[in-house]
């Protein structure tokens, strides 16, 4: 009997002792701020981690998340801050995250300020921008006597000019899937502004999630058009296949009048060769319609309500942490008065805070939501932009 007792006790022991570890993990967890990254590069990472570890905050966990996947089932709940390129899986999600408070947008010029508003409430914080943007080359600029188109029909008197100077007056790095996306992004946003490309863009992405084997009438007119610029030789006819490798052979050989390529990507080629290269917003077609530009934002979002969150919220919305991130990243800052990293970012907050609609999302960002469905959407204009 005694020897029966002792063995209880000690299981007795065993599972107090079982359960108070468990309950001080639980605890732990609970205080511990997960703080996620998806879809981001290594510059804008390290550099956002930088400035949350600067506070000095116990508990804090960094997760990398698979950039190829859907974001992970209940993501809410795993962590506490989500950092990712604004997309439509963040939409889809918007109802189940915590407003963010609405002083941390002060700072911020007022397009920039609404593009990031749902329903009269922000359930995301703008960070920094990207951008689409398309660069002149400025020697041959020069040789032609012409300045930056402003309009489309501009901009196609441009290119026309610039075949007797160029083999090819605009390249744009289309075996990527980012940048295919890109141009046709900025192409249906100069055609159609910003409310009539924002539609496009449901339209497609409905059409997408239906598996409609058909692209949609307001994606095939942008299509039509960017055909006709090849048929012109406005735009190198194999665009859709150009790899980064090829343009910077083209550009080593002064092939090219003008490309097309976003910001990040600008930063990745040797400063002899793009220095040359004069960075604008693309022109656009109608001018009646409010424009906004191509610039995907790296944004910020609250999974849970606590104070310690909206304190890191707060740090990277700052005006000094601002500059910092528009350094470490190269892209550009959101805060009116940050410092940027050089001209290209400061342009690129510039032209958001100029135009009506503000930065507006890619293609890629606001139809698909994992790699291979964007694989397969990019395959499928590739197709229709290649067909004779």
């Amino acid at each position: 009997m005694l020897k029966k007792k002792i063995c209880l006790l000690i299981g007795a022991g065993a599972a107090l002792a079982l359960a108070a570890v468990l309950i001080c993990l639980w605890a732990i967890n609970l205080r511990t701020i997960k703080v996620a990254f998806y879809r981001l590069d290594q510059r804008t990472v390290s550099g956002i981690k930088a400035q949350i570890d600067n506070m000095s905050m116990k508990g804090i966990r960094y997760y990398d998340l698979n950039p190829d996947a859907d974001l992970p089932k209940n993501f809410q709940k795993k962590y506490s801050i989500l950092i990712s390129r604004n997309s439509i899986a963040l939409k889809k999600g918007a109802a189940s995250f915590v407003p963010v408070n609405e002083a941390l947008f002060e700072s911020m010029p007022t397009s920039i300020r609404k593009a990031s508003a749902k329903d009269g409430a922000h359930y995301e914080l703008p960070l920094l921008l990207d951008h689409f943007e398309i660069s002149y080359y400025q020697i041959s600029k020069k040789q032609m006597g012409m300045e930056n188109p402003r309009n489309y029909g501009e901009l196609l008197r441009y290119l026309e000019s610039a075949k007797e100077r160029v083999e090819f007056p605009l390249v744009c790095a289309g075996a990527n899937d980012q940048d295919l996306f890109g141009f046709v992004s900025v192409m249906a946003e100069s055609f159609y502004g910003a409310d009539e490309y924002q539609k496009a863009q449901e339209a497609l992405a409905q059409a997408s999630s239906l598996n409609k084997r058909d692209l949609p009438e307001s994606l095939t007119k942008v299509l039509d058009e960017i055909k006709a610029m090849q048929e012109r030789n406005f735009i190198h006819p194999r665009w859709t296949r150009v790899s980064n490798g090829d343009l910077r052979y083209y550009m080593q050989e002064r092939k090219i009048g003008a490309l097309a390529m976003f910001l990040s990507e600008r930063r990745d080629f040797e400063y002899n060769l793009i220095r040359y290269y004069d960075s604008d917003f693309f022109p656009r077609y109608d001018l009646s319609a409010p424009h906004g530009i191509v610039a995907p934002q790296i944004v910020a979002v609250l999974l849970k309500n606590k104070k310690d969150l909206s304190l890191i919220l707060g740090q990277l919305s700052s005006q000094d942490v601002q500059t910092e991130l528009s350094n470490a990243s190269l892209l550009a800052p959101v805060a009116s008065r940050a410092e940027s990293y050089d001209r290209q970012a400061d342009d690129v907050r510039f032209w958001a805070a100029s135009s009506m609609a503000g930065p507006l999302g890619s293609l890629e960002d606001e139809c698909e939501t994992n790699a291979e469905r964007r694989r397969l959407l990019a395959q499928k204009i590739r197709a229709y932009l290649e067909f004779k």
